[in-house]
C-alpha cells in the first residue's frame, strides 16, 4: 500500500512530527497508543496498537516496531505482533519552493489466517489514508500555533 500527502510544512517541521511516536494516539484516531520502548541514535523500539472497524467484526492490532531514521526515510519493521508482515516506510522529500513537503507512506503488510481476504484488506487501506490524513491536520495544526 503506497499513499502520499502534501502539506505546507518544512521537512524539517514534517520530520519532528513524524518522530514523535510518544504523541500519535492524541493525534491519529486509529492509533490507541504509541510509545518509545528504547532509543539510541537513529533507531527506536517503538510499541504501537490500533483498532480496525470491520463489518461485524473489530480487530486490536499490535506491533513492536523496529524505525531507522535515515532521511529522507524512517524504516519500520515488525520485530512481534499481530501481523504475520509488516514493513515499509515514511519519506518526506520538499515540494516546491520549499516551504512545503510531499509525504508518502509505504507499508506491505498482511495478517495471519486469512482475514486480509475478508475486507481487512479494504479497512486497512483506509486506516492507512486517514492516518496520512490525520497527520496532515496534526502538522497543520502545529504550523498555526505562534
Amino acid at each position: 500500500m503506497l499513499a502520499e500527502i502534501v502539506v505546507a510544512a518544512s521537512p524539517d517541521q514534517v520530520w519532528s512530527i513524524l518522530t514523535s511516536f510518544n504523541e500519535m494516539p492524541a493525534h491519529l484516531r486509529a492509533l490507541e497508543r504509541s510509545k518509545i520502548l528504547t532509543h539510541n541514535g537513529n533507531y527506536r523500539l517503538v510499541e504501537q496498537s490500533a483498532r480496525v472497524e470491520l463489518p461485524l467484526l473489530t480487530l486490536s492490532l499490535r506491533v513492536v516496531l523496529d524505525v531507522v531514521e535515515e532521511r529522507p526515510f524512517l524504516y519500520f519493521t515488525q520485530r512481534e505482533g499481530s501481523f504475520t508482515e509488516f514493513t515499509g516506510y515514511w519519506r518526506v522529500d520538499t515540494e516546491g519552493e520549499g516551504s512545503r513537503s510531499r509525504i508518502r507512506y509505504y507499508v506491505e503488510l498482511d495478517l495471519p489466517g486469512g482475514l486480509r481476504r475478508f475486507a481487512a484488506d479494504w479497512q486497512l487501506r483506509r486506516m492507512v489514508q486517514r492516518n496520512l490524513e490525520d497527520l496532515a491536520r496534526w502538522i497543520q495544526e502545529v504550523e498555526r500555533v505562534p
